[in-house]
């Protein structure tokens, strides 16, 4: 079932399965603000408090908007400038360009279909929403219209509302080797956990991200509530092979969030994943598709 409303104060489009109801907002980078878990109303994404919606500016800076739900990373999170190659000199802004743009939306078979274009490069950027069975599926299609190749990166930020107890569900264990892109100062990061939230202590509980540095074997993750309910997410780890885990127990902006990110590229840019050896190049003329299928389950076993 799709339905348009508003979001506090912007026009917004939801689609409804049996088990989840995802709102997006077309003119704010066709982001997902609100994800409904069905049989007890529990919103699942970390979202702001406050009646107007804190729009993200094109030229604007990212941490100062509403910062919340599920925005599209892309083609980059940290900004930098190409010092080679056909778009040398262009700036990638903070967090992407796609998450600033508004977005043209149709319904399709039952779909939301959402397409916008880049104001800096040559590209086509679609997804597409739909129903299937028990989830929702978001089906991406990102097109390089341009003569030469486009370095990317791709990376769901997704922010989902913190709680007591909840664990995080990933295809690693407890000694897969890890990389901090970021940390408290002063804070021994081998005594933070990886696999859950600590206690929230407002404004100064830690705040950290880390990046998996081999590759998903296998592409679902998600967190376990203390119920034993979860939220889960598969991806073809072909696609997007990294996963990315930012946990925030109060210390940046006063908020308790788990944030999985998958990624085609760790590093949170296509330059510093370079120097790492890893890219992902969309080929002139080329693209590049893939899917994330979001479920919910009443009892899941880690």
């Amino acid at each position: 079932m799709i339905k348009y409303l508003n979001y506090k104060d912007r026009p917004a489009i939801s689609i409804e399965g049996r088990e989840l109801k995802a709102t997006f907002l077309p003119d704010d980078g066709a982001k997902m603000v609100s994800l409904i878990r069905i049989r007890d109303q529990k919103e699942l994404l970390a979202v702001k408090q406050g009646e107007r919606y804190r729009t993200l500016a094109y030229d604007g800076e990212y941490v100062l908007s509403e910062c919340s739900g599920f925005d599209d990373m892309f083609p980059t999170v940290d900004p930098f400038t190409p010092v080679d190659g056909g778009h040398r000199g262009v700036t990638y802004p903070d967090h992407g360009e796609i998450c600033r743009l508004p977005f043209s939306t149709k319904e399709e078979e039952n779909s939301i279909v959402f397409q916008t274009q880049s104001r800096l490069f040559p590209i086509r950027y679609q997804k597409r929403v739909s129903v299937e069975g028990s989830s929702i599926v978001v089906h991406y299609r990102i097109d390089n219209f341009g003569e030469v190749p486009f370095a990317f990166l791709w990376a769901g930020h997704m922010m989902l509302q913190g709680e007591e107890g909840l664990e995080l569900i990933t295809p690693f264990s407890k000694d897969d080797p890890t990389e901090i892109m970021f940390s408290p100062p002063n804070v021994d990061v081998l005594t933070l956990p990886k696999d859950r939230l600590m206690n929230f202590v407002p404004q100064i509980g830690p705040a950290y991200k880390f990046y998996y540095t081999e590759q998903m074997k296998k592409g679902r993750f998600g967190v376990r509530y203390r119920d034993g309910s979860a939220l889960l997410f598969d991806v073809d780890p072909e696609k997007l092979p990294y996963l990315g885990i930012w946990l925030n127990n109060g210390g940046f902006q006063n908020s308790y969030t788990v944030t999985p990110e998958p990624c085609t590229i760790p590093y949170d840019s296509p330059e510093r994943a370079a120097k790492h050896g890893i890219s992902s190049v969309l080929q002139p003329q080329g693209n590049f598709e893939f899917q994330i299928k979001i479920t919910a389950k009443e009892k899941y076993d880690i």
